[in-house]
């Protein structure tokens, strides 16, 4: 039994500890809210801040929370991997150190092929054939993240304008400008992706093509995936057995008191209720109707992936974990 479920926990444990405590706590979320609340701090109503706004919800105080929860009392040997804290720290300085992130390779236009993964894979067309691998997971993400670079697109026409008129707005629009300075210089990910892919980023001026790029992989993996491979750590909560630290030494039953709580402290810390994409929008997100209208039209659009696309309405208990009603705009738990 225990053989079992430490190759469980330990698949189970990268995606959870590397991929959302690292990648989407550590090195993406937290950093992005600083630099954004910083940046703006002069002026809130900014175009730029309203359209990130609800993507940098509360992932500090949910980062800073999280890992005192984890690592000051040992929450993470019974949820994230079937191995010691300090075992833990280390992978994850490993991981900084050895394979570090580059933004331009998590956007999902790309990430597919950086694996060396056929783009059919990630298609409707697969996922109705039967002679086509279909990649269920990246077809999601990547059908979110359209939605997004859509909905991205559609905010700065209403608030900057479109065309060159518009880039010219933003290049003389001072607070979005500073504010892509210092997110270059604080988000180490995109600072590698401004050098190996320029063409992805700019590196000197923040134009209405980098700013999709960077935004839209942003939403999606601190909302949408972190859905996946966050909440998806219920799978140790609520089902102890699949936890080694859980099994005892004869086999038989859970252990009660790490049983009792890992459930207190998540149900206390974790999975609390947040800020939701689908829910009604708060008027401060927007400049004017039209801005308001972009969302409104993300939103429906993702209400329909959710009642009328197999591979998205085939949720919990019948597919992945992310039902599109529940996931919350940012790493926020």
């Amino acid at each position: 039994r225990y053989a079992e479920k430490a190759i469980m926990a330990s698949l189970l444990g990268m995606t959870n500890l590397v991929l959302h405590v690292k990648d989407l706590h550590l090195e993406l979320a937290a950093a992005f809210q600083a630099v954004t609340v910083d940046a703006f701090a002069p002026d809130p109503s900014n175009p730029v801040r309203r359209i990130l706004d609800p993507f940098i919800h509360r992932s500090i105080q949910a980062t800073n929370d999280n890992f005192k929860l984890l690592y000051e009392y040992h929450a993470a040997e019974f949820s994230l991997a079937p191995i010691t804290a300090d075992e833990q720290l280390r992978l994850i300085d490993t991981e900084i150190k050895h394979r570090p992130l580059v933004l331009s390779e998590m956007d999902m236009e790309r990430f597919g092929g950086v694996r060396n993964m056929p783009h059919e894979f990630s298609t409707r067309e697969a996922r109705e054939s039967g002679d086509t691998w279909f990649w269920r997971w990246h077809y999601r993400a990547l059908t979110v993240q359209r939605l997004y670079d859509e909905m991205i697109t559609c905010r700065l026409d209403a608030t900057y304008g479109p065309g060159p008129a518009g880039a010219e707005k933003l290049a003389a629009d001072q607070l979005a400008q500073a504010w892509w300075v210092s997110m270059v210089a604080h988000l180490p990910s995109l600072r590698r992706a401004t050098k190996r892919d320029p063409d992805w980023a700019d590196p000197g001026t923040l134009t209405p093509q980098t700013f999709r790029h960077v935004a839209r992989t942003l939403f999606t993996w601190l909302s949408w995936v972190h859905e996946d491979v966050g909440h998806s750590a219920a799978a140790f909560v609520y089902n102890p057995v699949h936890t080694p630290m859980c099994v005892p030494e004869d086999g038989e039953g859970v252990p009660l008191v790490s049983f009792a709580f890992n459930v207190a402290a998540y149900r206390g810390f974790v999975f609390l209720d947040r800020a939701k994409l689908l829910e009604e929008a708060p008027h401060w997100w927007f400049a004017n109707k039209e801005d308001k209208k972009c969302f409104d039209e993300f939103q429906t659009k993702l209400m329909d992936l959710g009642t009328n696309d197999p591979a998205f309405s085939e949720c919990d208990t019948k597919g992945f974990y992310s039902c599109v009603e529940r996931v919350e705009t940012a790493v926020s738990s």
